[in-house]
């Protein structure tokens, strides 16, 4: 990120190493959660789609600040589509999200196993000390 100026009557960029700092912060945290998406299946099979997934995040962050241009929201907006981001971008890549049944299996509780009364039996035994 760069702070734009003029010296001497030139335009001069310098570093704004805090903005960079933030915004490579802000890039590692979109590109952690875009990884979680169910897509991210596809794009792991799929390495030349990784650089599109980091164009992806920048053109995010990008397209989301007061600055962004048509250009920038229309780029977005292709990358989305290469990467199954949108409804039409399912359909070209001839994706369909299902739904993940086993996930909802596992964060179901466990129903308590029937009891036999053997163990409550045998407890008894052990625990009676009149012997």
């Amino acid at each position: 990120m760069f702070i734009e100026g003029i010296e001497n009557g030139r335009p001069v960029k310098q570093l704004d190493s805090v903005a960079s700092e933030e915004r490579k912060e802000s890039e590692l945290a979109l590109w952690d959660q875009v990884w979680t998406y169910p897509q991210a299946c596809a794009w792991e099979r799929e390495r030349w789609r990784w650089n599109i997934v980091a164009m992806w995040v920048r053109t995010f962050l990008t397209a989301s600040g007061p600055e962004a241009k048509a250009a920038d929201k229309t780029a977005l907006h292709r990358f989305g589509d290469q990467l199954g981001l949108t409804p039409a971008g399912l359909r070209e890549n001839g994706w369909a999200i299902a739904r993940d049944e086993l996930a909802d299996r596992r964060s179901d509780p466990e129903p308590a196993a029937p009891s036999t009364g053997k163990r409550e039996r045998r407890m008894r035994a052990v625990g009676d000390g009149d012997g």
